[in-house]
């Protein structure tokens, strides 16, 4: 869903008093207010962290055998590509 289309709800954050000065820093360089930053900054390390976790439980359910199938079709596409 685009930020503009997203029905956004209030939170509210408290922070060390250094991470809200540099929250203002870069919002001040950036142009944009610190609600913004904070927003973007809170949903990329949703996102961050999600993937993490997928990739974690990815290798956890790893099979010695899917790796192995994993190593051919590897070795597989580099043959094909050159």
């Amino acid at each position: 869903m685009s930020p503009m289309r997203m029905s956004l709800e209030r939170i509210n954050l408290n922070v060390p008093s250094d991470a809200r000065q540099r929250l203002k820093a870069v919002a001040k360089r950036l142009g944009r207010t610190e609600t913004e930053v904070a927003r973007e900054l809170l949903l990329d390390g949703l996102q961050r962290a999600e993937r993490k976790q997928f990739y974690q439980r990815v290798a956890a359910e790893m099979t010695p055998e899917i790796r192995a199938r994993m190593v051919q079709v590897a070795e597989a596409l580099e043959r094909i590509n050159g």
